[in-house]
């Protein structure tokens, strides 16, 4: 259980860092594809919006930007409903 614990832990923190840039802009999003993940975590349930910016980023619901790191967006949300349990629409 520890073990199970610990490896969510650093996956998640994985998907926490996040690049800033002076391009980014929020209204960039408007015309990106856009998905809504829901997580139960914890007994918490949360809901986080992640849209493909198209340049091998994700915009993430007011959190910034995330850079993928060569990851695609599709590779990145599965790997949120993989591991995290999320479940993505």
């Amino acid at each position: 259980m520890r073990n199970s614990i610990l490896s969510v832990s650093l996956l998640a923190m994985f998907f926490v860092f996040t690049s800033c840039s002076s391009d980014d802009d929020s209204s960039s999003s408007n015309n990106n594809d856009c998905l809504v993940c829901e997580l139960e975590l914890f007994g918490q349930s949360t809901s986080t919006e992640y849209c493909d910016n198209g340049d091998g980023t994700v915009t993430v619901n007011g959190e910034g930007t995330e850079d993928l790191e060569g990851v695609s967006f599709s590779d990145f949300i599965s790997a949120q409903e993989e591991f995290l349990g999320a479940t993505c629409n």
